[in-house]
């Protein structure tokens, strides 16, 4: 009977065709690992409300190479459909707290009944646009909208109901991009998108705002570059969609701390985008910050520029780590002043790539 052959160590020969095989794995290994540390991964977190989603949507429409193509815009047309109907029925609603001496017209009741037997999922006609036109026009409506910061509603709802007759084309609306990037759904999940810019890339992950989607981060957590948290500075006097007691702007600063102050995100690039500037701007002029318990110790003017810079400090105390953290003031619904503020982004989390890396020396 004929031996085994071996080599020299006294196991059996290797089978060149075995030995080319596991090379090649090991190299494709070795490949797909560079290829993935060459991926910035960056997380997009807040509390609801906070537009990260348009900051998003508006990613997509700077880097994406198709966008928004047709038939994805028309997946548009629904939601916003949906947010014009719950906004005017909101508004309807709380019509009766803020403006009962200010009745209806008889036909303006017939209307608020057409409008009230809506549904959610309902597309929008011209004959009902122009209903929704009559009803938001109203004395009693406008001045319940003025009231908006004591009950829930979405900030698209104005921008949409002017223009109510653009939108209300049933199924021969096309929403523009602008439209779409004003929608609003709650996130639910995790999105994940990649782009490629100047010659990196970027995957960035959308996950839902509202408390009851945080549970879900947690699996977005590891290897993450850049966290960027949104917080909407215009909600410091509105209240939560799921608790209507909490104040958002409170709610923001404690999501801020946990997760400016996470063990996870010792090493990670974090960048705040204090969002809703153009929202924030106007409100601040007519009612005063200390409206929000976190805010309640400001005592200068009803001026953009102190009140923001009171807001930031709020921000910055909430770093107990001594963190090195970016803040932008920031519109998300506004395509340049994105664009401007994201290519600031880039480089930071490109140069902290680096430095993690030891090829470059960071200055925090």
């Amino acid at each position: 009977m004929g031996g085994v052959c071996s080599n020299e160590n006294g196991g059996p020969a290797s089978d060149p065709k075995e030995v080319a095989r596991n090379k090649r794995v090991e190299e494709e290994m070795r490949a797909e690992y560079k290829r993935q540390e060459a991926v910035h991964k960056m997380l997009l977190l807040g509390a609801g409300e906070s537009g990260k989603s348009t900051l998003f949507k508006q990613m997509i429409l700077l880097y994406a190479k198709d966008p928004f193509p047709l038939d994805e815009k028309m997946n548009y047309a629904p939601v916003i459909f949906s947010n014009v109907i719950d906004s005017i029925k909101i508004l309807i609603e709380q019509k009766d707290n803020f403006a009962d001496e200010i009745p209806f017209s008889r036909e303006e009741k017939r209307y608020v009944e057409t409008i009230l037997d809506l549904d959610s999922a309902d597309d929008i006609d011209p004959p009902i646009a122009n209903q929704i036109l009559q009803l938001w026009r109203h004395p009693g409506i406008q001045k319940t909208y003025e009231n908006k910061s004591k009950y829930y509603i979405t900030d698209s709802a104005g921008y949409y109901l002017d223009r109510i007759l653009d939108i209300g084309k049933g199924e021969d609306y096309i929403p523009t991009e602008e439209h779409i990037l004003r929608s609003r759904t709650r996130t639910t999940g995790v999105i994940e998108r990649s782009f490629d810019i100047k010659g990196n890339t970027f995957t960035m992950f959308d996950v839902g705002g509202q408390r009851s989607e945080r549970k879900k981060w947690i699996h977005c957590f590891e290897g993450v570059t850049c966290v960027m948290f949104v917080a909407a500075i215009s909600s410091y006097d509105t209240v939560l969609f799921e608790d209507n007691k909490k104040n958002r702007l409170v709610e923001a600063l404690e999501l801020f701390e946990e997760i400016c102050n996470s063990r996870w995100f010792e090493r990670t690039t974090i960048v705040l985008f204090l969002n809703k500037k153009d929202i924030f701007m106007e409100k601040v002029t007519k009612v005063p910050l200390t409206v929000c318990p976190a805010l309640k110790d400001y005592v200068g003017p009803k001026e953009y520029l102190p009140a923001v810079d009171f807001i930031i400090e709020e921000f910055y105390a909430k770093n107990q780590q001594n963190k090195s953290i970016t803040i932008h003031v920031t519109t998300a619904t506004d395509k340049n002043n994105i664009n401007v503020v994201f290519e600031s982004v880039r480089k930071s989390v490109v140069e902290a790539s680096l430095a993690n890396a030891g090829l470059v020396l960071h200055m925090g």
